[in-house]
């Protein structure tokens, strides 16, 4: 099978990592997992991030952390599934990126009658990832208000919906530009500001503050909770390093900072995170949460389809259509 995968490329000036479609072994389940034969695949920042080195992986790792396709093999054990079925699936350990994946059963889930097959694969990572961070970390309640920082990306715009759907009274984002601006309009959100004037944002006004951005935005997000507010931290976009935020403010202001790794939490809870992404694809297949397929491309146009989400030039999410030859 064909695969994109990372890849040290000699050069004049020196080695470069990128990535490479090459061919690989077709993977054959183990027990309580399936092969899917991918039809499509998501495509995040963090893929980019692997693919230019910005976070180091081994060479020969394939990226790809959401998929949909049919179930090609069932591994042992494996129940509610067969070969054949339409699904979509989260690979918390990656290899999306390929002809053929292999996914934990507990993760891929029938993808619902009507749903494009492109449009189920770009569901799993953002959506299921708000979705569980507002349920579980930020425990967000209904007529609450909600502050997204970069909430017109893929990941802000799923925080931004999701919040909707759960019940938050007042949504409003941050953006990159002025274009965005618009964008964040059209998303629903009921104000946006731009990251170039951080003054705009009111002090001490959310109940939640969403932060994928990192660096600056961090100390923001914190100076935007009301008492009894959470900051929920959910990466780290601008590469910026680490931000060290009071002790002392948290305890006297009575905040909350928590982190969310969707990886690391569908490691220790897989079971909610099967739960999650049937809630995710019904929300979008109903029209309760809309996730924008803004681009799809062929795996041999990574490197242009890549670059364009390291620049922050991208709304919504992009797709490698996939299928094999």
């Amino acid at each position: 099978m064909r695969a994109l995968t990372v890849t040290d490329t000699p050069t004049t000036e020196g080695t470069v990592r990128g990535l490479a479609l090459t061919e690989r072994p077709t993977p054959r389940p183990a027990a309580g997992e399936v092969t899917i034969d991918v039809e499509a695949a998501g495509i995040g920042l963090i893929d980019a991030l692997w693919a230019s080195g910005a976070m180091p992986q081994h060479e020969g790792f394939v990226p790809g952390l959401e998929v949909a396709g049919t179930v090609r093999e069932v591994g042992a054990g494996v129940v509610g599934l067969h070969v054949g079925q339409p699904v979509a699936a989260l690979l918390p350990g990656a290899g999306g990126f390929a002809e053929v994946a292999t996914a934990v059963a507990a993760l891929v889930t029938p993808v619902p009658d009507g749903m494009a097959t492109a449009q189920a694969a770009v569901v799993p990572i953002n959506t299921v990832t708000a979705h569980l961070a507002l349920t579980t970390v930020a425990r967000l309640a209904a007529g609450e208000s909600v502050l997204v920082h970069a909430g017109v990306g893929g990941l802000g715009s799923q925080f931004g919906q999701v919040a909707r759907a759960l019940g938050a009274a007042r949504v409003d984002a941050v953006v990159g530009t002025p274009e965005k601006l618009l964008v964040a309009r059209d998303l629903g959100y009921d104000h946006a500001h731009l990251r170039a004037e951080p003054a705009t944002v009111p002090d001490g006004a959310y109940d939640v503050v969403v932060d994928p951005v990192g660096g600056d935005a961090t100390a923001r997000a914190f100076q935007a909770l009301r008492g009894g507010g959470r900051l929920v931290r959910v990466g780290n976009a601008s590469r910026a390093g680490d931000v060290g935020l009071s002790s002392l403010a948290h305890w006297l202001e009575n905040k909350t900072t928590a982190g969310f790794n969707v990886g690391a939490w569908l490691g220790d809870h897989p079971e909610q995170g099967a739960e999650s992404l049937r809630w995710s694809l019904g929300a979008v297949a109903g029209g309760t949460v809309r996730v924008d397929l803004t681009g799809t491309g062929e795996l041999a146009d990574h490197a242009a389809m890549l670059a364009d989400l390291l620049s922050g030039a991208t709304t919504g999410k992009l797709a490698f259509l996939v299928g094999r030859e």
